[in-house]
This record gives structure tokens, C-alpha cells and sequence, in this order.
């Protein structure tokens, strides 16, 4: 009879036995089902190395844009919430579930830990930068620009083409099209500020040189007349190698600088200083803006009633501080918050830099 009641135990015993483990591989394979009520359990599927990370996850991942200046810092504290709550609701369900294999948990373990910092590095990025523009935009802010109505002239804004110019039909100028722009392949060198003038051109200039990140840089303004039909501006971005000599090579795609700039123009003469375009803050290695106007030629003697208003972001604070040493050393005047009527200034906060042109210059015709 123990014999027998033995036997029973056993096979009842290897019975259980089979039926765990016939379900253990169902779940595994993703086929079974997840008891409604533990909300914890999470399929052992789940945690396979291609799709550690849950939908909530990469949601809140996705949900961090590179583009930090369009972040507001309310919507940047929204989306840590979310990401703390998510990561913090995977790693429980991650660490109260029980699994078999110790080394595959390890790796678990190790890939959410991960994934979690590379989100919180992102956020705290984020909010620094967010920080900054919020700052820079309590004390610098672009003129507004209305449509400009040009003087009567020959030139039909619809259908001129100029070179590797392109017509803006909103702001009503041109621009140069610096993405595609054949004289890329030039560089700068001051010998085409000293030729100008045989091309009717007569601007100012002001030219910031440093040393940042392994290169010598050179970022240069203009402003004023360009040829019989144009007044304008430009901001250039160029580099070179450390210790080179000569010239400067336009600057590379992973160089080009975040900016924006504006215009201003007295045309009669009488103190009254219009915005007259504004080129979109986007990423530059040479952002211009043309339109059409001329001036006599006893009123280009100065160049004084052509006005430049910008705004750079640079790489980060080190880089901009550099900048705005040679502002310093190139006369201009740093100030608490820019007055956009208040000529050679710029304020500096982080990376963002804001400054007004309108005096000094570099360049002698």
C-alpha cells in the first residue's frame, strides 16, 4: 500500500513537473497569456536584447527634441515626469519579476540603467539650454519687419534669378542660397574685401578671429552697398587649421552656427532707422539678405545708415565668450540687455549672443 501510495505522489509529482514546465515555455515564447491581476508581470519575451526597452519607454524617449530652443521649460518638465514615471514603472516590473536566468537578468539590468541615464543626460540638457534661451530672451528680442516695398525699378522680384541668390516673396529680398552655394568652394580671404570696391560694392566690415574646439575661426560682418542695385548685410562663419596662414575655408555643415539677423535702414537720412528684412534663425555658414536701393555716393562715404541686428548661438559658453572678447577688442560694449537703438553693443548669455552694428568698421575703401 506505501508502495503504491508512493508511485501515486511520484507521478502526480512529475506531473505538475511537466504542466510548469510546458507553461514556462509558453510564456517564453510569448503565447501565453498574463494574469490580469498582476500588473507587474511582465513575458520573459520581453526581456530579450532586441526590445528591452517597453513602449512608454522609447515614447518618453522620442518625446526629447534636439532642437532644445524650441523647448519650453514647462514642456521639458512635463516630459521628465513622464520619463521618470515610465523608467521607474519598467525598472520595478523588470526587478519583481522572477527569472530563471541570473545573466540574462544581469543584462537587463545593465540596459535599462543605461538607457536611463542617456534619457536623463538628454533632460538635463535640455533644461540648461532651455534655461539660457529663456534668459537671453528677457534681454534681447528682433525688430519686428514689415513687408518692404522697394523704390521703382526695372527688376521683377518674381522671376529675376541672380547667381545662387533666391527670392524670398514674403520678406520681399533676396538671400543667398548658402546651402548651395557655388562660392563655398572659395573660402574668404581679405583680398576680396580689398577687390570690392571694383565691383561697386561699398560696405563696412568687422572681422571676430579665435581659437575654439582645434580650429581658428573667423566670423565677419558686412553691411552697406552691393553693386547698383542692392543694399544689404552678411554674417560669414569660416575656419581653418590651427597655425595655418592665408586664406579661410567656408565652414563645414558640423560648424555652421544657429543665427538670425535684421536689417535696419535709414533710408531718407532724417535719424528714422526701419527694419527692413529679417532672415529665419536657422543654422549658417554665410546667412545674407539683399534688397533693392541705392545709395549716392556722398552718403557711402560712412555706411552709418545701415544698421545690423543678430542674434548667434554658439556651440557653448566657452565658444561665445571667445566671440565676444573680440567684440570687446573690436569696440564693441557689452550691456545688461540690448536697446535695439543703441548702436555697437552686445549682450551674452551662455551660448546666445546678441548684438547691435552699426559704427564701427574694418574696412577702408
Amino acid at each position: 500500500m506505501k508502495k503504491t501510495l508512493t508511485i501515486a505522489v511520484s507521478c502526480f509529482a512529475a506531473a505538475v513537473v511537466c504542466v510548469a514546465a510546458v507553461l514556462g515555455i509558453r510564456l517564453r515564447s510569448g503565447s501565453g497569456t498574463v494574469p490580469a491581476e498582476d500588473s507587474s508581470y511582465l513575458p520573459a519575451s520581453d526581456y530579450s536584447e532586441e526590445s528591452l526597452i517597453t513602449e512608454d519607454y522609447t515614447a518618453a524617449e522620442i518625446s526629447y527634441t534636439d532642437e532644445v530652443s524650441e523647448t519650453t521649460a514647462e514642456s521639458t518638465t512635463s516630459v521628465l515626469s513622464t520619463t521618470e514615471t515610465s523608467s521607474s514603472s519598467f525598472v520595478t516590473a523588470v526587478t519583481t519579476t522572477e527569472v530563471s536566468d541570473s545573466s540574462l537578468m544581469t543584462k537587463v539590468t545593465d540596459k535599462v540603467t543605461s538607457a536611463v541615464t542617456q534619457i536623463t543626460s538628454k533632460a538635463s540638457t535640455t533644461v540648461i539650454a532651455t534655461t539660457f534661451n529663456e534668459a537671453f530672451s528677457k534681454v534681447f528680442s528682433m525688430p519686428k519687419t514689415p513687408k518692404y516695398i522697394p523704390p521703382k525699378s526695372r527688376i521683377d522680384f518674381d522671376k529675376a534669378s541672380l547667381a545662387s541668390y533666391k527670392y524670398d516673396p514674403d520678406g520681399n529680398y533676396y538671400y543667398t542660397d548658402d546651402k548651395n552655394a557655388w562660392q563655398k568652394g572659395f573660402g574668404y580671404g581679405e583680398i576680396y574685401d580689398r577687390l570690392a570696391v571694383i565691383s561697386a560694392m561699398y560696405y563696412d566690415t568687422v572681422r571676430n578671429t579665435f581659437t575654439y574646439g582645434g580650429k581658428e575661426w573667423l566670423i565677419q560682418f558686412w553691411k552697406g552697398q552691393y553693386g547698383f542695385y542692392f543694399v544689404g548685410s552678411e554674417i560669414g562663419v569660416y575656419t581653418r587649421k590651427t597655425g595655418s596662414t592665408g586664406g579661410y575655408e567656408c565652414a563645414d555643415k558640423g560648424d555652421w552656427l544657429k543665427m538670425e539677423m535684421c536689417f535696419i535702414w535709414d533710408e531718407d537720412k532724417n535719424g528714422n532707422y526701419r527694419p527692413i528684412f529679417k532672415r529665419p534663425y536657422d543654422y549658417y555658414w554665410w546667412c545674407t539678405g539683399f534688397v533693392v536701393g541705392y545709395e549716392s555716393e556722398e552718403s557711402l562715404r560712412s555706411r552709418k545708415q545701415f544698421r545690423l541686428v543678430s542674434h548667434i548661438t554658439f556651440k557653448d559658453n566657452e565658444m561665445a565668450e571667445l566671440f565676444c572678447g573680440c567684440m570687446t577688442k573690436n569696440g564693441f560694449r557689452e550691456v545688461g540687455s540690448l536697446d535695439n537703438n543703441v548702436p555697437d553693443t552686445f549682450v551674452h548669455v551662455g551660448p546666445d549672443v546678441g548684438f547691435v552694428w552699426q559704427n564701427i568698421n574694418q574696412h577702408v575703401i
